[in-house]
């Protein structure tokens, strides 16, 4: 309990950074099966934009699409990716490479099992040419350049145990047991790294130009090694974070920011140049759990998280931001709204705004405190003892009679003080203890608006004020309180500029007026012919308000704020879905049922608008129109296609809202799965960095088939299957393919996410090119080269099986001939032989044509080959009739 309060303690801390900007875009991965493991210890990316993961079982292979395990039957601890691409796997039985078998199915090719002892390789480190692979009795080395690898150095007593292989400034470094850090070489000479002490290194990673070095120490400390020369300490700002969750691993996102993983933390992105954290994804940002086995960089600058539940993927340079891991958010999301500095979120269950909150802890502090304390003078008191005399009388008898009458007088003691110690002064400390309120971090959590409950589908900002709109009625919005505009559910609700008012319209069919005035929102009058359903509501720039009901548009004149003429204008047909509009220049569009339709002044109706696609998904929200085509979403405001790419929302296919913010430059957008993004216009910029297309695989009927076998193949086996890939993992939807099949197709095909995937039930006899386009959000296309084949029909259905039954048959009616004529049964064998062989010929000339000559199949075409088959093989015909008269005669 207290290791999770000093979590949240520094989590709240790091926010005071972070602040408002929402945390780093995350996408989550697990193989669809069941029965694949998932735990990870490795990630590597190989040229092509494959994604290999060392796990229990084998090489997990992913390529944004398909999940693939290639089995090892042990354990994968380690990858490496050599110089030519090939990947390299060490593990408990040892260390191989993946590759392709005769079948062309990937396999594991074990390699280290000539080498005895080579088990429970638990890393790999690749330089040039070599991977070196490195267990606790030895260190591997696989040169490309040859077919075994050998043993470049074994423990012994005098290193003890090796613990683990890095690199650092392109070398090869050693960590043993009794040696501490030695360069790999023959001597083993010390690291000559003093900055490190006797400090064990957990991790050293190269920066993407290999110009900078991270390196990790059991200590707690973070070293930054650059161009090969000084070593210095590195103290980023959340260091004591990093140590109090363990740093487990790293890897560089750029040359200036690295993400490093913990085992209780997550994974904290850090800028080397200053140490300031950008962000920290852990399980309340978005992570699925807190422990890291494992971290990797792609290409496209996207950071891989292996951990319990998967993967995950972290786009620090995607330009959305996500919003909806601020906790206290509650309920599906429908609207969000900003105002300033301010945002509100409304969902099913109220509205809620994100406000900053300061976390305190009771601190008890010590206080000395001195006091001046005197010491009074010490005294003793001393009694004399006094005893009374009388005095003598001069007159002798005299006093002796006195003396018997006369009482004697008690004597008064006499006190006499005497100074034991003087009067001293002397000063007391003490230690008093106090409690003070100390500010430990700043957090931001969304906090429900009082007095709203009830699905909140609608936000707006009218005259400088807030406005939200559902099934409780429509309240004015300041801070976290709120107050009451109407009680009616609200269907819609409009702010017209023209009126300056407030148009309600609720789910009683009513359209209700309301306007600002010192008081508040007051009711306002509005004519009862205009107490209609309203889906939507919207001005155009002709001072005109127009109305969308289910089968109706209603135009409102407007002029000097005053209502004129109303006009009712037939829809094409009864909406289904929700009719909206909007208003663009001076035309006026709405979209219904699927279909967009436009304002045609001259008929004074609606026509159907064709120059834009029908929209498959359509919705109007924040006083913008947009639709999805069925490539990517889609606006007619040309304002926000100027300014934002829009082409990053191609990444959803299914978006719930979309709403401009900072006037104009960036959007809110909340997902069919709940996500709640804010898309920054800044940062939408295309990637620099594209993965190649190939052809994945090619399958046939029973087996797949490597590209060579596919060069020539056979009628009966002509059921195939080409897949090609362009790795990508943002979206599936982020690669849309096409292809074309010369010798079987005109065209080329539409644009599709599902056409990488290429099948023929059957081909015919021909000669075939297959071409494939791959095209991205932006569209950018790849191509790759055509993949020519021939598909050949069986041996005897070929020209040359058809010449050689020719040639026999043909051969053996020569030879009948000769037989002797005279007797009856060679005759009519002789003429048997001879029609066959005619046959035979024209299936030879039949299909020597069909190879060679390519035409479209009419029955008028195939009725002039058979004519010109007949034309050619008329001579042969009447030669051997010529024959059989002769040989006739001859026996008559």
């Amino acid at each position: 309990m207290k290791r999770l309060k000093l979590l949240l303690l520094w989590l709240a801390f790091s926010q005071m950074g972070i602040a408002q900007t929402g945390h780093y875009f995350v996408s989550h991965y697990k193989p669809d099966n069941d029965n694949i493991n998932y735990i990870s210890y490795d990630i590597v990316q190989n040229p092509k934009g494959v994604l290999y993961f060392a796990s229990r079982r084998g090489v997990l292979e992913f390529d944004g699409r398909d999940w693939q395990l290639v089995e090892t039957k042990g354990a994968v601890y380690t990858l490496s990716v050599s110089s030519k691409g090939d990947v390299f796997a060490g593990g408990s039985r040892g260390f191989g490479k993946l590759g392709w078998n005769d079948q062309n199915v990937q396999q594991y090719f074990l390699l280290s099992d000539s080498l005895g002892v080579a088990r429970n390789i638990f890393a790999s480190v690749p330089l040039e040419d070599k991977i070196y692979f490195l267990n606790e009795w030895a260190v591997y080395e696989m040169d490309l350049n040859e077919t075994k690898p050998r043993v470049t150095l074994a423990s012994s007593s005098e290193t003890g145990h090796f613990s683990g292989i890095f690199l650092i400034d392109n070398q090869v470094y050693l960590a043993t047991e009794k040696k501490g850090l030695v360069h790999l070489s023959s001597s083993l000479e010390p690291a000559g790294f003093p900055e490190l002490g006797d400090a064990e290194i957990i991790f050293s990673e190269s920066s993407p130009d290999a110009k900078s070095y991270l390196i990790a120490t059991d200590d707690g400390r973070l070293f930054l090694r650059r161009n090969g020369t000084t070593t210095v300490e590195f103290k980023p700002n959340d260091l004591l974070y990093l140590n109090n969750n363990v740093m487990a691993n790293a890897s560089w996102v750029t040359n200036t920011l690295v993400a490093i993983g913990t085992l209780r933390g997550g994974v904290v992105f850090v800028d080397v140049d200053t140490g300031e954290t950008k962000d920290i994804l852990h399980y309340f940002t978005g992570l699925p759990d807190n422990d890291v086995y494992a971290i990797h960089t792609d290409r496209h600058q996207g950071v891989w998280v292996a951990h319990d539940y998967g993967f995950t993927r972290i786009a620090p340079f995607l330009p959305f931001r996500t919003y909806n891991h601020y906790p206290g958010l509650v309920g599906n999301l429908l609207c969000v709204q900003s105002i300033g500095d301010q945002v509100y979120v409304g969902t099913t269950v109220g509205l809620f705004q994100l406000v900053r909150e300061e976390i305190y802890e009771d601190e008890t502090y010590t206080v000395t405190q001195s006091t001046t304390v005197t010491t009074p003078e010490e005294t003793q008191e001393i009694q004399d003892e006094i005893r009374q005399t009388s005095k003598k009388n001069k007159f002798g008898f005299l006093s002796l009679k006195k003396k018997k009458k006369e009482e004697p007088t008690p004597a008064t003691p006499k006190k006499q003080v005497v100074t034991i110690k003087p009067a001293s002064t002397k000063t007391v400390t003490r230690q008093i203890q106090r409690k003070r309120k100390i500010l430990k971090g700043v957090q931001y959590v969304f906090k429900p608006v009082e007095g709203i409950s009830g699905k909140v589908d609608q936000l707006m900002v009218a005259e400088n004020k807030l406005l939200c709109g559902g099934v409780g009625g429509v309240y004015e919005i300041n801070g976290l309180q709120s107050s009451s505009v109407s009680r009616d559910p609200a269907r819609t609700m409009y702010y017209a500029n023209n009126l300056k008012q407030l148009l309600i319209g609720t789910y009683d069919d009513e359209i209700t007026s309301f306007r600002n005035e010192q008081k508040g929102w007051q009711a306002a009058d509005f004519p009862d012919s205009l107490s209609v359903y309203a889906d939507y509501l919207f001005e155009d720039n002709l001072e005109n308000l127009w109305i969308c009901g289910r089968d109706l548009m209603y135009k409102v004149g407007i002029e000097d704020g005053q209502l004129l003429d109303i006009e009712k204008l037939p829809l094409p047909e009864a909406a289904v879905d929700r009719t909206v509009g909007l208003s663009y220049g001076s035309d006026v569009y709405v979209a219904q049922n699927g279909q967009f339709f436009q304002y045609a002044s001259y008929k004074n109706a609606f026509v159907k608008y064709d120059s834009l696609p029908s929209p498959r998904k359509y919705f109007a929200s924040g006083g913008s129109f947009w639709f999805y085509d069925g490539h990517r979403w889609r606006t007619i405001d040309k304002r926000l296609q100027g300014s934002i790419k829009t082409e990053w929302l191609g990444l959803f296919s299914d978006l719930r809202f979309l709403s401009p913010a900072e006037q104009g430059k960036s959007l809110w957008v909340i997902t069919s799965t709940n996500e709640l993004y804010k898309f920054a216009g800044d940062m939408a910029n295309s990637p620099s960095v594209t993965n190649p297309l190939f052809l994945k695989e090619v399958r046939g009927t029973q087996s797949k088939l490597s590209v060579k076998k596919i060069m020539q193949v056979d009628e009966t086996e002509s059921a195939l299957t080409f897949e090609f890939i362009q790795p990508e993992f943002v979206s599936l939807q982020a690669v849309e393919y096409r292809y074309f099949v010369k010798g079987l197709q005109k065209t080329w095909t539409d644009w599709s996410n599902l056409n990488n995937v290429i099948q023929f039930p059957f081909l015919p006899p021909g000669k075939y090119a297959v071409m494939v386009e791959s095209k991205d959000l932006f569209g950018n296309v790849s191509k790759m080269e055509s993949i020519d084949f021939k598909v050949v029909p069986p041996y005897w259905k070929r020209s040359w099986f058809y010449a050689l039954e020719f040639f026999v048959f043909g051969t053996m009616v020569v030879l009948s001939l000769r037989l002797n004529v005279s007797q009856l049964k060679y005759r009519y064998l002789s003429r048997f032989l001879s029609a066959l062989t005619i046959i035979l010929l024209i299936q030879f000339i039949q299909t020597i044509i069909a190879v060679n000559l390519n035409f479209k199949s009419t029955p008028v075409a195939e009725f002039l080959v058979q004519v010109m088959i007949a034309l050619m093989v008329l001579p042969v015909e009447e030669f051997m009739r010529k024959k059989m008269v002769q040989a006739d005669k001859k026996i008559h």
